[in-house]
């Protein structure tokens, strides 16, 4: 979606971009169209025609497949009327849907998604998710097989609710998430929010709780999708749920009447163990042991729901041209099931590689009944330099404990690059020279 939504109502997300300030004689900053989706850019959306069937089995009956794969933005919905107009598609024939929509898209702008559902419903056309293979008859008549291996996510599932008629396919996936601010998506937890935001944000939720009524929906999707926030994975709806909110029916929807931006985050207090720069968020050096350590707080959650809390160290590693990571969690456990009794395995993901993490204790503490977690793993430079490069790869960090769900958290790159030169120069130092340094640091009259 353009905007994320946030784990309340209130706190709905977007993907929206805000122009910078700057200087005094330019005007304020006007928010750009809200988006949601993956992190991941994508092309914009594109619409082909298809037959749904041979000349040779169908003649002039089949019913048009219009292939529409790609991102959502704000101009869709204009470029789809266009390309029916175009085509005379607009007709519909015997009160059936005149086509059918077959959908593959990542989301994104979450007006953009509202204005293109409305099209298709006014058009009286059907919706499906999928994949079209072009083929080509013998008089070169180009027709469509649609194939269910797709996925439609975040804004895509409402677009989708657009059809008069909508069918999701055994093999196909529907996911959701929040939408955000689409300029802070990458690290929402290290970003800044104004009341500004909150307003566009909550405008967007309303835009789309109002939608989802037109579209004779039910408000769980939104409600589901307001769960899922932008540092966890987009959650895959199940064959129940798709019922329920009637994304996968037999039964023709009502045609609307003829309106509709998003973003909110969260604020976080820091762990006892670091001290956080002005505003207590995203990558920092602090020092541990006399020596600069690059450290980060997260929120554990799940589905939105907070669980607890972790803390990373990076720190020079025992051998050459290695970092140290360790992995500090304090949880508190789901309200449903409460604490496991143990972290079980804590797995680093950074691009493709995969590091499982040593677990040093997974126990009790006295104070709250929260269980403290630690782990920590030597990490190859390389992997390490890579999240400081102009385009840095990405670290999730993945527990499983015995009793609860496993946890996926995508971890933000605010503040690593200029954090990680300061520490990987301390690396560099001899040893001895690395202890005169620290011990000129701590007779510092400063």
């Amino acid at each position: 979606m353009s905007r994320s939504l946030p784990s309340t109502v209130a706190s709905v997300c977007l993907t929206l971009a805000l122009s910078p300030i700057t200087g005094a004689a330019l005007p304020p900053p006007v928010p750009a169209e809200p988006v949601a989706g993956s992190a991941d850019s994508s092309s914009p959306m594109r619409f082909t025609l298809f037959a749904d069937g041979t000349p040779e089995t169908c003649a002039n009956t089949c019913r048009p497949l219009i292939g529409a794969s790609g991102m959502i933005t704000a101009d869709t919905a204009r470029q789809f009327v266009t390309f029916v107009r175009e085509n005379a598609l607009q007709t519909a024939r015997g009160g059936q849907a005149e086509a059918t929509v077959v959908l593959e898209s990542d989301g994104g702008s979450v007006l953009g998604a509202l204005d293109l559902g409305r099209a298709i419903r006014r058009f009286g056309f059907a919706t499906t998710v999928g994949h079209v293979v072009e083929h080509r008859s013998a008089t070169s008549l180009k027709y469509g097989e649609t194939t269910g291996r797709a996925d439609c996510q975040s804004m895509c599932s409402f677009v989708l609710l657009g059809g008069v008629h909508r069918h999701v396919p055994p093999d196909a996936r529907v996911l959701v998430h929040q939408i955000w601010l689409g300029d802070r998506r990458e690290d929402a937890v290290a970003a800044n929010y104004t009341a500004e935001d909150l307003v566009v944000v909550q405008r967007d939720i309303g835009a789309i709780l109002q939608y989802t009524a037109e579209m004779g929906g039910d408000v769980e999707l939104v409600a589901l999708s307001l769960r899922v926030p932008p540092w966890e994975p987009m959650r895959a709806l199940t064959r129940e749920e798709l019922r329920r909110m009637k994304l996968d029916q037999d039964v023709e929807a009502p045609t609307p009447a003829a309106a509709v931006k998003t973003a909110a985050g969260p604020t976080l207090a820091d762990e006892e163990t670091l001290r956080a720069s002005s505003n207590g968020r995203g990558w920092i050096t602090t020092m541990r042991a006399g020596q600069p350590v690059l450290a980060r707080t997260h929120p554990l959650t799940l589905e939105g729901e907070r669980i607890g809390s972790f803390s990373l160290f990076i720190a020079c590693g025992a051998a050459p041209d290695t970092f140290t990571l360790t992995y500090r969690e304090l949880r508190s456990g789901p309200a449903d099931r409460g604490l496991p009794r143990s972290v079980a395995q804590v797995s680093l993901v950074l691009d493709d590689h995969l590091q499982q993490l040593k677990i040093l204790s997974s126990e009790r503490t006295n104070r709250g009944g929260e269980l403290e977690s630690v782990a920590t793993a030597a990490l190859p430079a390389r992997l390490v330099r890579a999240l400081s490069s102009d385009n840095p790869a990405s670290m999730t960090v993945e527990t499983e404990s015995l009793g609860n769900p496993r946890t996926v958290i995508r971890i933000g790159n605010v503040g690593f690059g200029r954090s990680f030169r300061e520490v990987e120069k301390s690396c560099r130092e001899p040893p001895r020279l690395r202890g005169e340094t620290r011990a000129q640091a701590q007779n510092s009259p400063d």
